[in-house]
């Protein structure tokens, strides 16, 4: 068996449908407890959401118990875009499995993300002019990846690099355009490597590693039932947009209350909330929570309006059940989770890269996740009934 540490969990789906997309049996939970017969071990510990240090204890627990487990193949995967506390829990895991060179390959071919001359771009755009440069808790305020790492201690080799050349001891990030590159760079690892990056790199090196493992397999039929909920918890435009056809559409959006954007909280909010989406529930059978338009700032708020969202799913679940729950973003999707204590969780379909269902083990539920800056694929706007724009 090999395990996955993903920093949040949308990434740890991500991994899982690279999995259910090759017929990999896989596991995928919020801890190190692996499921009878799975070759992959998915792990998602959303320390991308927490401070630093209790980041880093978290992730020293976790490679621990691995250790203790006897698994010593781990991939580490991060964010696409190196959000997150990228270096110092790659180190803290190199440390506990022994490795002297970390590759850090954070590009995604599949969704135009790629490294070029040490400077990362989205679909053709350096990564701090797009919206990522908004991100309320890791803005981009650079497109150099050295820069982006934010390490200043162990040495950092990125740019061109050479299939026939060893990698340094430190940090090395390849520049990476093609999945052909990301292959490349899986076959420099040794035993003295600590494998990182995005879900793209993950498959080529299965694909390198494990060849026998890649059987492939058709997907599974589309198999949306009964009525649906979506938490629309990213701010990136394919959110927005996705939500403004949905509501042109007669889709009932129901946006947090005001009296739930201030520090204190006020109970009142969340059952306004709470009964607006019930409602919806009753009256259609398709509803979206939004956060809103307006403006918050005070300290720690993505977390609290997060916890808030996510108290207000779990009452509206109690009132009306629901067998569609539609998430995005990694932090949101980890405080409904969390919330609803679902633990453990089976990986269903993977309805296009880093969009994957997902069964709740406890619920007559099945939940839909994806990275919040990923859009919805045609299946989700077709559940909508709207029509998937042209790119």
């Amino acid at each position: 068996m090999i395990a996955v540490i993903a920093d949040d969990i949308t990434g740890a789906a991500e991994i899982a449908g690279v999995c259910l997309r090759w017929g990999i049996p896989v596991s995928f939970s919020l801890d190190a407890s692996p499921a009878s017969g799975a070759d992959v071990m998915v792990i998602a510990t959303d320390t991308r959401s927490m401070t630093e240090a209790a980041a880093l204890k978290e992730t020293d627990r976790i490679a621990s118990e691995l250790m203790n487990m006897g698994i010593t193949w781990i991939f580490k995967k991060s964010d696409s875009v190196m959000r997150g506390h990228v270096a110092k829990e790659l180190k803290v895991l190199a440390k506990n499995l022994h490795k002297e060179k970390m590759l850090l390959v954070p590009a995604n071919p599949y969704t135009g993300r790629s490294i070029s001359e040490g400077i990362y771009y989205v679909k053709g755009r350096p990564l701090n002019e797009t919206s990522f440069k908004d991100d309320p808790t890791f803005p981009a305020f650079s497109a150099n990846v050295k820069d982006l790492l934010r390490e200043d201690e162990l040495p950092v080799a990125y740019g061109k690099f050479s299939e026939e050349e060893d990698l340094q001891a430190g940090f090395n990030i390849p520049d990476s355009q093609t999945m052909q590159d990301l292959y490349t760079w899986a076959s420099l690892m040794d035993d003295s490597v600590l494998p990182a990056g995005s879900a793209a790199f993950f498959e080529m090196c299965l694909k390198r590693n494990f060849p026998e493992w890649m059987l492939g397999q058709e997907p599974d039929p589309l198999s949306f039932l009964g009525n649906s909920l979506m938490i629309a918890g990213s701010s990136h435009q394919n959110s927005k947009d996705f939500v403004e056809k949905a509501v042109e559409k007669g889709v009932h959006l129901s946006e947090m209350p005001d009296l739930l954007t201030e520090e204190t909280y006020n109970p009142a909010g969340t059952e306004a909330w709470v009964q607006d989406v019930s409602q919806g529930l009753k009256d259609s059978d398709r509803v979206i929570m939004g956060y809103g338009k307006k403006k918050v700032s005070f300290d720690n708020y993505p977390a609290i309006l997060k916890k808030r969202t996510a108290q207000a799913v779990s009452r509206v679940i109690e009132e009306v059940p629901v067998r569609e729950l539609l998430l995005e973003g990694g932090a949101t999707t980890c405080a409904v989770i969390e919330e609803l204590s679902l633990g453990a969780l089976i990986p269903m379909q993977e309805l296009s890269p880093g969009v994957v269902r997902l069964k709740a083990v406890d619920l007559d539920m099945v939940l839909t996740i994806k990275p919040g800056s990923y859009a919805w694929p045609e299946a989700v706007y077709k559940y909508f009934e709207l029509e998937k724009p042209m790119v």
